[in-house]
């Protein structure tokens, strides 16, 4: 053999140092023919191609516009968002190709408006590892989309000024900034009684007196029910959800519920734990003039000096203070989320989620308790839900973590989240399934209001199911059926209850309750809430009732027919009525009564902007399409889905980089 390589060392260095110069050559090479990921194609339309890298953009733009209260418009097609970060894209790609754009004036102004200055600008920047170019990138591409929602509603264009202020307003009152998006989908014609029966709901005023008698007060003294009526109320209301079931909120069945530990890296800790020498805030004032009253020369004002150190002094500690705790739960937050993530390493796949052989292997939450202590020197609290079962609507309550979002998408909410884990069987188009959240793993790190940082880790789960049996909830059934057994037997006797309240007044009826009289202030007949649709008011002691204020107004309406509502008699003005949601009856007084009158009713049927708000409450639900729905983009543009069933699929693989998916695009 070493004869052999003696022979030809010389033919065997020779074709040797070609091969390797072959592979050190061909690998740039090859790396030229790879497709970059953010290039891949997921869709076409007339006019280009939508790539993946366009749609990571809009997704980390949304979410940076959300932090300043700036939405897309809500998709009536859609339950949820998923396919917003979509649809900005291809809006954007659009506007584009129509040649829509926003100036630098247009930017600064809706910073002005927004109440951003160059200094928070640069804050938000620094936190998402971005530009203050990159912020404005995000704010310019917002005006375009409501240039390009203008020109697609076939609307009149609205000046940058008149935009601006519409938006400042929005962003304070939801009922403006409905009639904002009302002025670029245009109005619906209506008729006059329409109109008039809007105004009269909201002009007419009523107010008085009420004692609401519950009939949980009278429940000793209903006898225990019979089998047969336990059996009938459970029949009724065992699919359920408790609270839930019409007209009465009984229910009986399981709700989704799980057991959940969580840990905690508390801000307010993390600002105690940080300690800012002289040196540092001298340095971080230097680096960072704009926060402390300095400001860029724009092409139309000079730069100006930050104030003297001396005079910001604490404010620039409490800054430096406030960013370097920021990053520290931030840091420990990522290093937590990787200790939890090694005990996924090796372990196999099934349908996309992991399968754990043996959950006592697991790292324990104390234990990244502990080593975050060792690595950072701040020791995080655990806390669990000690056993107990925690159903959805008690999830929002948990200490800290209960109103906290997805700390890469803070659009998601925690509760949101925790419902989307394989066990509770969430449903197949819910946007957080990529996440593959399952009962034994950790779950993507959360971000608090304050800027605290939490991990959990469900450890039991349990998806809403019927009870066993009568005998499982039997307690309740029977508390319940005495409950209803005692309404039932209140308003038989509400005529006795309303004529003490005509002969004695209603003092004499709450003494009798041994309740009090709530006064009633003047209220409408039906108010607008925060999705847009009219409901009636919710009063004191009543609540939100819609049986008690038509009998509250039907009763003004007839006592003023005799005259003014003060010269009435006792009986015309005093009424009762059951309110079957609270289980009570509702024994009132009508004190007064200012309907809409003539002159009220012509300035307001007059207001340029109440077609508007006709449309944007009474009939929100009939308006024309959206056009920045997904359908009607995809229609208008002739989009076409490149990636079939695939796209789900990629998604969920690129789950495990959660961390750094949003800060690295």
């Amino acid at each position: 053999m070493l004869k052999f390589f003696r022979k030809y060392n010389k033919w065997i260095l020779g074709v040797g140092g070609s091969l390797l110069m072959v592979v050190f050559l061909i690998q740039p090479v090859m790396s030229m023919f790879q497709a970059d990921p953010l290039q891949i194609s997921l869709a076409t339309f007339d006019g280009g191609e939508l790539v993946r890298g366009d749609v990571i953009l809009a997704d980390n733009e949304l979410n940076l516009l959300r932090q300043f209260g700036l939405y897309l418009d809500r998709d009536p097609d859609e339950d949820n968002s998923n396919n917003d970060p979509m649809r900005l894209a291809l809006i954007l790609k659009d506007a584009q190709r129509l040649g829509l754009s926003a100036s630098l004036r247009e930017v600064e102004l809706l910073q002005l408006e927004l109440g951003l200055s160059a200094a928070d600008v640069e804050l938000v920047a620094s936190r998402r590892n971005a530009t203050p170019g990159y912020v404005r990138q995000a704010l310019r591409h917002w005006l375009i989309v409501q240039k390009y929602k203008e020109l697609a509603a076939g609307q009149s264009h609205l000046s940058g000024t008149e935009r601006a202020r519409l938006i400042r307003g929005g962003l304070n009152d939801p009922q403006s900034f409905r009639i904002y998006e009302a002025m670029a989908y245009g109005t619906s014609r209506q008729s006059k009684p329409l109109v008039e029966h809007f105004l009269q709901d909201q002009g007419a005023q009523v107010s008085g007196q009420v004692v609401l008698i519950p009939a949980s007060q009278f429940i000793s003294d209903t006898p225990t029910p019979s089998e047969a009526e336990a059996e009938a109320l459970y029949e009724q209301f065992k699919d359920a959800l408790p609270g839930r079931g019409e007209p009465y909120g009984f229910g009986y069945r399981v709700p989704d519920r799980v057991k959940i530990e969580y840990l905690t890296i508390s801000m307010d800790q993390a600002r105690q734990w940080v300690k800012v020498s002289e040196s540092d805030a001298m340095g971080h004032y230097r680096k960072y003039p704009q926060r402390f009253g300095g400001e860029e020369a724009t092409f139309e004002t000079e730069a100006v000096e930050p104030k003297p150190y001396e005079q910001v002094r604490d404010d620039v500690i409490e800054n430096l203070t406030s960013q370097l705790a920021f990053e520290m739960v931030e840091k420990m937050a990522k290093a937590a989320y990787g200790y939890f993530y090694e005990d996924t390493r090796g372990m196999a796949k099934q349908d996309d989620y992991r399968v754990i052989d043996d959950a006592t292997a697991l790292t324990s939450m104390r234990e990244v308790a502990d080593r975050l202590e060792g690595e950072y020197g701040m020791l995080p609290a655990v806390q669990t839900s000690e056993g107990g079962w925690v159903n959805a609507e008690a999830l929002a309550g948990l200490a800290g973590i209960g109103q906290s979002r997805l700390a890469d998408n803070l659009r998601v909410e925690f509760t949101s989240f925790v419902l989307s884990t394989r066990e509770l069987n969430p449903s197949t188009d819910n946007p957080l399934l990529p996440r593959r959240l399952q009962v034994g793993l950790a779950g993507s790190p959360l971000m608090g209001i304050d800027g605290s940082r939490y991990l959990f880790r469900l450890t039991a789960a349990e998806p809403s199911h019927l009870p066993e049996s009568l005998d499982a909830v039997r307690a309740k059934v029977t508390q319940d059926t005495r409950l209803l057994n005692a309404y039932q037997k209140l308003l038989k006797e509400s005529d006795s209850w309303q004529g003490q309240a005509v002969s004695e007044g209603l003092d004499a009826v709450a003494t009798r309750a041994e309740t009090t009289v709530v006064p009633l202030p003047p209220t409408p007949r039906r108010v607008p809430l925060a999705s847009g649709l009219l409901a009636a008011p919710s009063l004191p002691a009543v609540g939100q009732s819609d049986r008690f204020i038509e009998a509250f107004f039907s009763t003004a309406n007839s006592a003023r027919q005799e005259g003014e509502i003060q010269d009435a008699a006792a009986d015309a003005v005093t009424g009762a009525v059951g309110i079957d949601t609270s289980l009570a009856l509702a024994v009132y007084r009508v004190d007064s009564y200012q309907p809409l009158t003539r002159e009220e009713y012509n300035a307001d049927a007059n207001n340029p902007l109440l077609p508007m708000m006709i449309d944007a409450t009474v009939l929100a639900q009939a308006r024309a399409e959206n056009p920045l729905s997904f359908k009607a983009l995809a229609h208008r543009l002739n989009f076409q889905d490149d990636r079939g069933d695939e796209g789900e699929e990629e998604d969920a693989d690129e789950v495990d980089e959660v961390e750094s998916a949003d800060e690295d695009s």
